[in-house]
């Protein structure tokens, strides 16, 4: 904490701030050095770590069995609800089942451009 740059302070402040940062040094080695045990906390021994039995292990399965179940459920109303989305979405689309109506000359133009090919034909 070394880099503080106090330059720009008055000299009452600068020392102020190195006293906190002091301070706080001094907490931070406290905090780190083990705390004495009391002859009653030494005598009391250490509990072993578990070894994980069979039951330990089936119940652990069921629980992962459990969430992939409900995360399976989940990806099938995804695909679901996706689904529908496009349905809709192609049925936006398709509700146009008449052509458009150009107007009189198009339809003319039209008309007569299709007598042409078939007259082509022959």
């Amino acid at each position: 904490m070394s880099n503080v740059n106090t330059d720009g302070l008055p000299p009452e402040m600068q020392q102020r701030i190195a006293q906190i940062i002091e301070g706080a040094k001094q907490k931070a080695v406290a905090n780190t050095q083990p705390q004495p045990e009391t002859p009653h906390q030494a005598a009391i021994p250490q509990p072993a770590p578990k070894v994980p039995n069979l039951m330990d292990h089936t119940i652990a399965l069921r629980q992962e069995v459990t969430a992939l179940r409900q995360e399976l459920h989940a990806v099938a109303q995804v695909t679901d609800a996706v689904g529908q989305a496009v349905g809709q979405l192609y049925a936006t689309f398709q509700s146009q089942t008449q052509p458009t109506d150009y107007g009189p000359e198009y339809q003319e133009a039209l008309a007569a451009h299709q007598q042409a090919q078939m007259n082509e034909d022959y």
